[in-house]
């Protein structure tokens, strides 16, 4: 006889109401015991929301460099981030941006628009290349950020657009000028060397702005 049948009858009740409940949990967690465990080399994906652009924040953050020599040797994104149709054109306008042909920054502005994230700030924004080691932009004001904090505002828009464009081409300058009612309210020239090595999450957009030379009329 088996060893269940040789249990005192108490015992033996006892260890079916057990197996009873064990098979109604199993019934109830089906796969529970088995679920693998996630792969140590395959960590959790966290998901970062990017916080809301604001002119509190503007000046934080920019668009990717794009690197011309790269652009130039690889007929392929390298950099995991650029689509392939875009790539390509940087492709075939490698060469005569490196070489500093101002048609070739011209088109390069038109087709990948580096300010355009930036037009909801502005009531307008131009671009021009005017020669091969400066590009120029000019906005008009939106009134109601220059009533909250005008030079607050100013100074965050000029950071951003000159960090924006020295990202798209191999200029060492960016001219920024603000209009408001057909008038110059700032006028300043952020060269790429005061740029660099800065720590924007905890930058004064209005200092940086003055260390560059701003005029502003207000």
């Amino acid at each position: 006889m088996s060893e269940e049948t040789n249990l005192p009858l108490d015992q033996n009740e006892l260890l079916k109401r057990m197996r009873a409940i064990a098979s109604d949990l199993w019934k109830e967690n089906p796969g529970v015991a088995a679920e693998p465990k996630a792969a140590p080399d395959k960590p959790a994906r966290v998901v970062v929301k990017r916080p809301e652009i604001g002119i509190d924040n503007l000046w934080m953050t920019a668009d990717e460099t794009i690197d011309w020599t790269d652009a130039l040797g690889h007929e392929y994104p390298t950099d995991g981030l650029t689509n392939l149709r875009l790539w390509s054109f940087y492709h075939k306008q490698a060469e005569a941006v490196l070489s500093g042909d101002t048609k070739a920054y011209a088109e390069v502005l038109r087709k990948a628009n580096p300010l355009g994230e930036l037009t909801t700030f502005a009531e307008s924004i131009n671009m021009r290349a005017p020669d091969p080691g400066r590009l120029e932009a000019q906005f008009n004001c939106r009134e109601e950020y220059m009533e909250q904090n005008a030079k607050k505002y100013l100074s965050a828009m000029g950071v951003r657009i000159a960090r924006d464009l020295l990202a798209c081409l191999p200029v060492d300058e960016v001219k920024v000028t603000a209009t408001r009612n057909g008038e110059t309210a700032m006028e300043v020239t952020y060269r790429r060397e005061q740029l660099l090595h800065r720590n924007f999450s905890f930058l004064d957009p209005v200092a940086l702005t003055e260390e560059c030379g701003a005029a502003f009329r207000l």
